[in-house]
């Protein structure tokens, strides 16, 4: 079954422009460059489906190439509506030099141990060339999704419709960075007579942003543990 948070996709247009030339600019005379590495570097740190749950599987894969990308800014979280916001994952776009993207998909969801069941998620990470730069797009994230408090959606996955109301956004740590989570009361067309959770957590880490969310029955924020190692995993690239 395939929800909203895993039938998203990527935004051709932006991913054309996005790459339209190179963040390889000196960030001053007293600072070295931040290190940086391709679209697909970063998806190959992604985590596997298993770190989700048994039987997981990835099914929707993304990254923005094997060259950095501008950092010029394209689009802005305040200049997408909700429903684009909120249904389509940009690895390019946004003024990152990367980005990489996973569905992850629960091919076989247990409803008869409803409400602890996972649907499925989504899990992602853009690059910046500055620290300053990916904490001015996680700020726009976190007041768009502010903003994006009760809305409807479509999810032609499913040929059905999902509405998605906020229960609550609130800032935490997560591995010793700044984060925020966000619970979502999903109301799907095609599920009446479940409730169920789109839950979201994104998190700033030097110069990269990364988001994981998943679909649930019980509403539990995402793990903290999940985030940390996928943090871990990301920072290692950079390692020389």
């Amino acid at each position: 079954m395939k929800l909203r948070a895993i039938a998203v996709t990527i935004s051709a247009t932006a991913l054309s422009l996005g790459m339209a030339g190179s963040a390889g600019a000196s960030l001053g005379s007293q600072a070295r460059p931040a290190p940086q590495v391709a679209g697909t570097r970063l998806q190959s740190a992604l985590l596997p489906a298993s770190a989700f749950g048994s039987g997981f599987t990835v099914f929707n894969r993304h990254n923005s190439g094997r060259t950095l990308l501008s950092s010029q800014a394209l689009i802005r979280p305040s200049n997408l509506s909700c429903v684009n916001f909120e249904e389509y994952t940009f690895v390019a776009g946004f003024g990152n030099t990367a980005g990489a993207f996973d569905s992850i998909n629960n091919p076989s969801p247990a409803f008869s141990n409803y409400p602890s069941v996972v649907l499925g998620g989504d899990q992602a990470v853009l690059q910046f060339k500055s620290a300053g730069a990916a904490a001015s797009f996680y700020n726009r994230a976190y007041a768009r999704y502010n903003q994006c408090s009760a809305f409807k959606e479509p999810d032609p996955a499913d040929q059905t419709t999902v509405e998605l109301t906020t229960q609550s956004l609130s800032n935490t740590i997560i591995a010793g960075h700044r984060a925020f989570q966000l619970i979502q009361h999903a109301n799907y067309a095609s599920l009446s007579g479940f409730d169920f959770y789109d839950v979201t957590a994104v998190v700033l880490a030097g110069t990269n942003v990364y988001t994981v969310d998943d679909v649930n029955g019980t509403n539990d924020p995402i793990s903290g543990s999940l985030l940390s190692r996928l943090i871990s995993r990301v920072q290692a690239l950079y390692k020389h």
